[in-house]
């Protein structure tokens, strides 16, 4: 039988709703991690390669690379952080059965993943920041080759975008496009940036036309 990737999809859900998910994969032959996110126009594709050597690609075209940050506590790294506020939350139909969706209430503001590399040894019965922060468990995966675990946590916080904005200027036609779809209120972006401790950063927003003119004044 071939091997398959363990997979952890997630997300989160609301009054009935719930984001688009993103998608965490595992290697087969080599202890790394692949991410991608449900269908937002652009197809982004993230490689956490056992190099270390890590990159981003859009619709198969490298956008940037940057390096494996260093451990944040011994035995732990943040590979990184995605933040969905509950505004995203506003697709109706079902998300597929194995998608872990994290309960937000309309008074919070945000949850805030992230994707942890653990070192062989992590206590599998706990997770990063379980007793310290109250963070939730969304999900755990084997790495190849016996070098760990993959450790996936959720935390309800408030949403503070203290990231710059990455990417090169959408065409004119694709900046039409996606005024379009703001004016319905059903534009999703998603804004890229680095965090303190070297993780890559990610924030899911659902835009309204004046969001839109911003990013437009930033890009």
């Amino acid at each position: 039988m071939e091997n398959r990737s363990p997979i952890v999809r997630f997300g989160i859900t609301s009054k009935g709703k719930r984001s688009g998910c993103w998608r965490l994969r595992s290697g087969v032959a080599k202890p790394e991690l692949f991410l991608e996110r449900e269908g937002q126009g652009r197809q982004w594709h993230f490689s956490l390669h056992e190099s270390g050597r890590w990159h981003m690609k859009e619709n198969g075209k490298p956008l940037f690379f940057w390096a494996r940050p260093p451990e944040v506590v011994p035995g732990y790294t943040r590979a990184i952080g995605i933040v969905q506020p509950v505004a995203v939350a506003h697709h109706d139909e079902r998300a597929p059965g194995d998608v872990v969706l994290i309960p937000v209430s309309p008074e919070t503001q945000a949850v805030a993943f992230s994707v942890y590399f653990e070192r062989p040894g992590a206590n599998m019965n706990g997770w990063p920041g379980k007793n310290a922060d109250g963070t939730l468990f969304v999900g755990r995966m084997p790495l190849a080759q016996d070098t760990g675990t993959c450790c996936i946590i959720a935390k309800h916080e408030a949403l503070q975008p203290s990231m710059s904005l990455t990417g090169p200027r959408p065409s004119g036609a694709e900046l039409e496009r996606m005024r379009q779809i703001a004016a319905t209120g059903m534009l999703a972006i998603t804004i890229i940036g680095e965090l303190a401790d070297g993780a890559i950063g990610l924030i899911d927003l659902r835009a309204d036309e004046n969001v839109l003119g911003a990013l437009n004044n930033a890009w």
